[in-house]
């Protein structure tokens, strides 16, 4: 095969915390005079930096405001599931001796909090969370150097259109999910290597 790791994104394509989200954000905007998410379906359409633009948030108050949200994210890590036919798709990766590794915007305990609670930890041979918004193409990196993979062996998969700027500026071939935060039209336009609308396609572009 020529993938010989799969490096995963967290939030919005593992696990299903953007009902979560939505509510902390929304609690947040409340309390520092941000814009609310009123319509979630038109920020789907929004890359990162267009959404804290057009939700005032200002750039300096961007990592307390992250923060924070993560925080509060990380009570709650132990209720948030996976998405529907992402246990199978791990267990299909993991059977098929692929390494699994997931770098994500999150806290890197929340993450492992999830992960056992939903019985998937050990489908992972390594964890890291950035807790920045930005740069996650430096954690990418570290984690290729860390497992010994070269970039054009490793498949990013994530649902956001920073992730494939994250993956491409690290140079790996990227899967983009249509189920997490940005939507599939959105995603289209920044050309991922691969879109898949649910987990059970992942095995085919393995394989492939």
């Amino acid at each position: 095969m020529k993938y010989q790791l799969v490096l995963w994104d967290f939030d919005g394509t593992l696990a299903d915390t953007l009902p979560l989200a939505l509510s902390i954000y929304n609690r947040m905007a409340a309390e520092r005079n941000f814009k609310p998410i009123d319509d979630p379906h038109a920020v789907r359409d929004m890359g990162m930096r267009e959404f804290l633009k057009s939700h005032g948030v200002p750039l300096h108050k961007i990592p307390f405001a992250f923060s924070t949200f993560l925080g509060e994210l990380r009570t709650m890590a132990a209720d948030v599931v996976l998405y529907d036919g992402i246990d199978l798709a791990l267990q299909q990766i993991s059977e098929h001796g692929i390494l699994q590794g997931i770098v994500s915007s999150n806290n890197t305990e929340t993450i492992r909090q999830c992960l056992k609670a939903n019985n998937a930890e050990a489908h992972f041979d390594y964890v890291s969370g950035t807790s920045r918004i930005f740069g996650k193409e430096k954690r990418i990196k570290q984690a290729l150097a860390a497992l010994n993979v070269p970039a054009k062996n490793a498949l990013y998969i994530g649902d956001e259109i920073r992730d494939i700027e994250a993956a491409r500026s690290a140079g790996l071939d990227i899967v983009a999910v249509a189920w997490g935060l940005n939507s599939a039209a959105a995603l289209t336009q920044h050309r991922p290597t691969h879109l898949i609308l649910t987990p059970s396609e992942l095995l085919a572009i393995l394989e492939g």
